[in-house]
């Protein structure tokens, strides 16, 4: 691959990434699908450079060093380098932990029993309670073990409040978080999370307070995010959520097929959704419904590998065969998947869905990157997009995959800021 640049060398104090044995660009365009997620775009003895938070050009290292002559070198010898990762789907925001809820798992439970004696319903008595300043604190803290494991962007869904003050207190802490954070957060109202004890008995009345919710709640948030299924709302409730939304100016996503064949995927594709996450129970007809209008699908290994469903068919195949754009996520949420780390994801998800180490990759940086409508200005190593930039300790990236229950990232790169060195997290802020 030759190097390409964005501007013809006048630019001010440049820094350059050299000598990594492996540099992957994932440079797209678009969403990857079908063959195209077989490509990383790998640069051999590649170098990327930038100038503050910009990417200037990418290219061999000889060709970058004799053409910019940077100010500044970081030598990447016998690395990868890459984008950081993106994570669509992030439930970041609460309080309290579910972990006792995981032996019940252990013990035969399943998630429809757990979620019906407590479960998310738990997490919200916990986080009702807790003060803005408590959610904020744990928040970044976890948002600094997502850094240290290679995020730079991550989406955190409000919905651990399900009535009007908590709501807005989860998405006011994620906005905060932004803010003070070097990894942007992309802030989505799930208030169609559950319907919460106070309105067992009135679902319907429940769904007509996340409509209004939304009034506030816009301002707040960039996305509007539902949870279509048996076990959270109907596809009308939905719909009728989700083009009041629409209407707000809000962008849509939707938790569609986790338990069970819904109808959840085929309403995405009808709204115009930027993605649909989970889709374990996904038919044939959604694959190619949500291929048409480039509906992202956002899978989530780490929730089938923490419920321990591994008898799961997912057709996780049937959607890169259809033509479907996939993403990767974590998920991160008290009860159904705990883990801050993507690169976990990527293990899990070569293991569960039998994904190569480049699709997994490609999942994880450039495909994340637009399940957030981020795709043109992160998730790869392009000139003018962020200088998000990873440099692993591994020479060849499938070892991220194979060596797996550790953190290879050795640096991370935030919009042309060093954040995390030898594995330290640097220039922490509040």
């Amino acid at each position: 691959m030759t190097m390409t640049d964005s501007k013809q060398n006048t630019h001010g104090d440049l820094t350059a990434v050299v000598n990594a044995s492996e540099l992957l660009t994932v440079h797209s365009d678009r969403p990857k699908t079908g063959e195209a997620l077989s490509d990383l775009g790998i640069i051999s003895n590649g170098a990327v450079v930038f100038s503050g938070n910009k990417i200037v050009a990418v290219g061999r290292t000889d060709e970058i060093v004799n053409r910019f002559q940077p100010k500044n070198i970081i030598d990447a010898r016998g690395r990868v380098v890459m984008p950081g990762f993106v994570d669509p789907h992030s439930h970041l925001v609460y309080m309290g932990s579910r972990h006792e809820e995981y032996e019940c798992k252990i013990a035969g439970k399943s998630y429809a029993d757990l979620h019906k004696s407590g479960g998310i319903r738990y997490t919200v008595r916990l986080t009702r309670e807790a003060s803005e300043a408590e959610l904020y604190e744990k928040a970044l803290q976890d948002l600094d073990i997502m850094l240290m494991y290679g995020s730079t962007t991550v989406e955190a869904k409000s919905g651990y409040g399900l009535d009007l003050e908590t709501e807005l207190k989860l998405l006011r802490v994620a906005k905060r978080l932004n803010e003070n954070h070097p990894i942007d957060v992309i802030t989505t109202f799930l208030g169609a999370h559950t319907v919460p004890d106070e309105y067992k008995d009135n679902k319907s009345g429940y769904v007509q307070l996340v409509r209004q919710m939304l009034n506030d709640a816009a301002p707040l948030a960039e996305f509007c995010d539902v949870w279509c299924d048996n076990l959270g709302f109907s596809v009308d409730e939905c719909r009728q959520i989700l083009a009041d939304a629409k209407q707000r100016g809000m962008k849509l996503k939707i938790h569609a097929e986790q338990t069970s064949c819904y109808g959840g995927a085929e309403l995405a594709a009808e709204t115009g959704a930027v993605s649909a996450d989970h889709l374990d129970f996904i038919s044939p007809a959604a694959i190619e419904q949500m291929a048409k209008r480039n509906v992202i699908g956002v899978l989530l290994p780490g929730v089938t590998y923490h419920l321990m469903e591994f008898k799961k068919e997912i057709p996780v195949h049937k959607m890169i065969e259809g033509g479907m754009p996939i993403a990767l996520a974590t998920d991160y949420n008290p009860g159904t998947c705990r883990t801050q780390s993507m690169q976990a994801v990527l293990e899990t998800a070569a293991r569960l869905y039998r994904l190569t180490y480049a699709q997994a990759i490609n999942a994880a940086t450039i495909n994340a990157a637009f399940a957030v409508d981020r795709g043109h200005s992160t998730g790869s190593l392009s000139p003018g997009k962020q200088a998000d930039i990873i440099i692993m300790n591994c020479a060849e990236p499938g070892v991220i995959i194979n060596n797996f229950g550790i953190n290879h990232v050795s640096t991370v790169i935030k919009n042309g800021d060093i954040v995390v060195q030898d594995g330290r997290r640097l220039n922490s802020r509040a």
